[in-house]
């Protein structure tokens, strides 16, 4: 009984958080229903929702057990506990809340400040050109949760029942319209958001970078469904521009105050007594332990009788004396939610090279991109500089490996150990069925049949009175870019 409590605090945490990041927030109320509302108000609420949703038990829990990169604990006391979303027993809240996030009130908010923004005199055109990169990203995760789903009809007020686009088509317009952005930013301008900008504070150069980063995302999300697409990520590869620092990260950051700390750091301090309820996943320790890698001890709790650190099976019983828990130091108050980082582009850049997608093969190339995304992502999780330079340097050389570019995958999933959905997606697109890296299996305790692999729509009445919505599609059903 206990554990079954705990699932669903676990998920009602995240209205906790939305609803104290509004009481810090000077955000709009009723953005629905608001005449003309300022487009700065209706960005950060939308940004605000958004990166709780990321970050919280609706998005961010089930993801990370799901995706089996965390494991629930099984029947240990202190653990989350099963059944979970380890075991695929999903909650409604998590498909519900998921949506209403992405379409009704992100998507929604940001298309009513582009419009304001486009309509005012003067034209603002850099918020504008804010509000459609975030509305893009919103988008990108909304299919890559659901499948198909509206974007050409999306968010217009003479269309009551959009209809759900081919996922294929919903990647192709969200990068026509971060081409938009691109097009209609203007550096010299002095009108764009900036103080109620929580990601870049209104620096347009990295708002582009983000752009001309987010079609890559997309690009490499599609290739392997459709081939043709190598040669924009080639286009994109040789034009630059793209994220080329830490200081692009696109990140929110959380404060040590009340009402205002990470929901997956409140999480636990809030009802586990400041102790992690999740087991580090084998597939990720059995992979770390061997390099010795430094964030071992950034990422996990090592029990004080083990020896090194160890995971579990998805869905088996953790062991307090043997088996290594998530750190409370990897979620604390302050941890930012990433949206997309430098090191998530050079593992991008060294896949690309490797594969030589729009480029010609250069393993060489590919070497040096990948150790130095590994180097900064020691970096980002807290590791010394001269210790991530050490690290990263003393790794397999990609042209002395059976699999280069399944080695890229890895460090790259484990990298995004911190980024629930955005983890999910790269292994999905990590390989066809049964090649994904890492290759996984069903968790202990989950009913047979395929692995985890979709959202399920949510049975709302938005959805319910729509002629367009697609039939019932089970969690376990592949979508467009899954091979």
């Amino acid at each position: 009984m206990k554990k079954y409590i705990l699932y669903f605090t676990g998920i009602a945490l995240l209205g906790i958080s939305v609803s104290s990041c509004k009481k810090y927030l000077d955000i709009n109320q009723s953005p629905n229903s608001a005449e003309n509302p300022d487009p700065k108000l209706l960005f950060s609420n939308a940004s605000t929702q958004y990166i709780n949703l990321r970050s919280g038990g609706d998005m961010y829990i089930p993801m990370g057990l799901a995706g089996q990169f965390m494991a629930d604990g099984g029947n240990n006391p202190n653990a989350w506990g099963a059944p979970s979303a380890q075991e695929y027993t999903f909650s409604v809240f998590n498909y519900n809340n998921s949506w209403n996030t992405y379409y009704l009130s992100a998507g929604t908010n940001l298309k009513q400040a582009i419009k304001l923004s486009e309509d005012a005199t003067p034209k603002n055109n850099n918020a504008a050109a804010q509000c459609k990169v975030l509305l893009a990203q919103v988008a990108y995760e909304l299919t890559t949760v659901f499948g198909d789903v509206p974007f050409s009809e999306a968010w217009r007020a003479d269309i009551s029942y959009p209809k759900f686009d081919a996922q294929k088509d919903v990647f192709l317009g969200i990068n026509a319209l971060l081409d938009e952005a691109l097009a209609q930013f203007d550096e010299a301008s002095p009108l764009k958001i900036t103080d109620y900008d929580l990601f870049y504070k209104g620096d347009i150069p990295k708002w582009k970078r983000l752009a001309r980063s987010l079609k890559l995302r997309v690009l490499m999300t599609m290739v392997d469904k459709d081939p043709t697409q190598a040669a924009a990520i080639g286009q994109l590869i040789t034009a630059g521009g793209l994220v080329n620092s830490s200081a692009d990260n696109c990140k929110i950051a959380y404060q040590n105050v009340a009402g205002r700390k990470n929901p997956k750091f409140s999480l636990s301090e809030q009802y586990n007594g400041g102790q992690s309820f999740f087991f580090a996943s084998k597939y990720v320790t059995d992979f770390m332990r061997p390099l010795n890698d430094p964030r071992l001890p950034v990422f996990f709790t090592k029990p004080v009788l083990a020896d090194n650190y160890y995971g579990i099976q998805p869905g088996e019983d953790g062991d307090d004396d043997h088996d290594a828990r998530f750190s409370s130091t990897l979620h604390s108050a302050t941890d930012p939610e990433v949206i997309y980082s430098y090191q998530e582009q050079l593992f991008f850049e060294a896949e690309i090279q490797a594969r030589g997608l729009g480029v010609p093969v250069n393993l060489v190339a590919a070497n040096t991109l990948y150790k130095k995304a590994v180097e900064e992502s020691c970096k980002f999780y807290g590791i010394s500089s001269g210790n991530a330079t050490t690290f990263a340097a003393g790794l397999p050389d990609l042209t002395a490996v059976i699999d280069p570019v399944k080695l890229i995958h890895y460090h790259h999933w484990v990298d995004l150990i911190d980024r629930g959905v955005d983890a999910f997606t790269q292994w999905r697109r990590s390989g066809p069925d049964g090649g994904e890296v890492p290759l996984l299996a069903l968790p202990v305790g989950a009913p047979a049949g395929p692995l985890f692999r979709r959202y399920e729509y949510p049975s709302t009445n938005e959805l319910s009175v729509n002629p367009n919505a697609p039939a019932k599609v089970l969690f376990n059903v592949k979508m467009w870019f899954d091979l």
